[in-house]
């Protein structure tokens, strides 16, 4: 019979054994974390690196225009690296579903590296159109598919850390791009500034080639291709996060294109006017950023999204009427800060549905259709409004359409949620 000592003793030996248990299972979960995280970061910098092709050229628009011999095909120029992404991004994110992540991003880093050589060559209108064609075609291997590779590393729950941190490289690439590009090209020349891009490509290739490990495959039942693509596109949290991001585009679109213009007659110089440019994207980005640890412990994150967009589009009516630099710089800034909040909320809500029928690639490429359409669509439109009205009364009008489309969007998001939540009480 052991006695009451030993008793004490064996469970005193008990208890440390469980205490050592304890702090082994949170010691192993602190190392999965940090691994996950690594993946995250690493996706994150081959994003930023991919999408500075989207507004590297915009420094080097006007020499385009000499070697084509005029300024009516730029557009077209600029506008080829949207206009692939439109076919190319669904396709290859499905098939990443299929075939795995790596092979894309790797394949699409080696292409980028060296069509970024060949800008640097190209002397005609067809040669240049084709280039940016390619372009765009090898960032649509790289951009949703790393975000599907992230998404597919990071366990259920923590899609909005993903959504936060990747949506904001996304954005810094897209506005800092111009800056790196305009940059190089005054200090070292036009031929430089491509090399580098090409060579920020060969290293981002080569530290995927090393550290890229592909996700675990799920097994799934064989549907076919059009089944596949309704199953994704049909679901209301699709429709709505599209819609979202498709407006939030739209008016990023609209500002980026022709606040520069608005800028220019309210007395900002070139260099001020590229400050606040960078400024908008990189306060954009940090904010994306500081949302990481706290977007996935929102539960209706549709709605919170659409909250930070109507709020932006409310500010936007402003830049028609104040006149004073410094009122019009911090209307700017903090309308495209709140706008580019809402990213993170609506990626990671459709982000957790897309785990869930095990189809990441597809809709986040299906997804970034909305992206190259409110690009395309909103300054294309800002334009047609600017000839009618003229400027200031067109980010009137924007803000005005904004706020009501986003109002009548959250209106039917909670109508749809109530009517769900009287059918399951029945």
């Amino acid at each position: 019979m052991k006695s009451l000592k030993d008793g004490r003793k064996e469970e005193q030996i008990n208890t440390d054994n469980l205490g050592s248990d304890e702090a082994d299972f949170s010691s192993k979960e602190k190392v999965h974390e940090n691994k996950y995280f690594a993946d995250v970061i690493h996706s994150a910098l081959i994003i930023f690196t991919a999408i500075l092709g989207i507004g590297f050229i915009i420094p080097f628009l006007a020499d385009f225009s000499k070697r084509i011999g005029g300024e009516k095909l730029v557009g077209l120029i600029y506008s080829g690296f949207a206009i692939s992404r439109l076919v190319a991004v669904p396709t290859f994110s499905f098939l990443s579903d299929r075939y795995g992540r790596k092979i894309f991003i790797v394949s699409g880093l080696i292409v980028y590296s060296i069509t970024s050589f060949l800008y640097a060559h190209a002397e005609n209108f067809l040669s240049l159109f084709l280039v940016r064609l390619i372009h765009g075609a090898a960032s649509s291997m790289i951009v949703p598919i790393s975000f599907a590779y992230a998404m597919d590393k990071v366990p259920y729950g923590k899609e909005g850390l993903v959504a936060a941190i990747l949506g904001g490289s996304l954005l810094l690439g897209f506005g800092l791009g111009p800056s790196i590009g305009g940059v190089l090209a005054k200090f070292y020349g036009e031929n430089i500034a491509f090399y580098m891009m090409g060579v920020a490509g060969i290293i981002a290739t080569i530290i995927s080639l090393i550290l890229m490990r592909e996700p675990e495959k799920k097994k799934r039942a064989s549907q076919p291709v059009m089944k596949e693509i309704k199953d994704i596109i049909s679901s209301n949290v699709f429709i709505f996060s599209f819609l979202i991001w498709f407006l939030v585009m739209w008016q990023r679109g609209s500002i980026i294109s022709y606040s520069p213009l608005l800028l220019e007659n309210e007395g900002f110089d070139k260099v001020k006017i590229g400050l606040t440019l960078t400024t908008y994207a990189i306060v954009s980005s940090v904010l994306q950023y500081s949302s990481a640890r706290f977007v996935d412990k929102v539960n209706d994150k549709l709605s919170f999204s659409l909250i930070f967009c109507i709020t932006s589009a409310i500010l936007l009516p402003l830049l028609s009427y104040v006149s004073s630099p410094s009122t019009i710089f911090l209307v700017f800034i903090f309308s495209g800060a709140l706008s580019a909040f809402a990213y993170p909320f609506l990626m990671a809500e459709i982000g957790k549905e897309a785990k869930r029928k095990n189809k990441v690639g597809g809709t986040i490429g299906f997804m970034d259709w909305a992206f190259s359409l409110g690009n395309i669509l909103g300054p294309t439109s800002m334009g047609f409004i600017t000839n009618k009205v003229g400027l200031n009364l067109s980010f009137l009008i924007l803000g005005a359409t904004q706020f009501l489309t986003f109002t009548l969007i959250l209106i039917a998001l909670k109508l749809i949620n109530k009517r769900k939540e009287i059918e399951e009480k029945k």
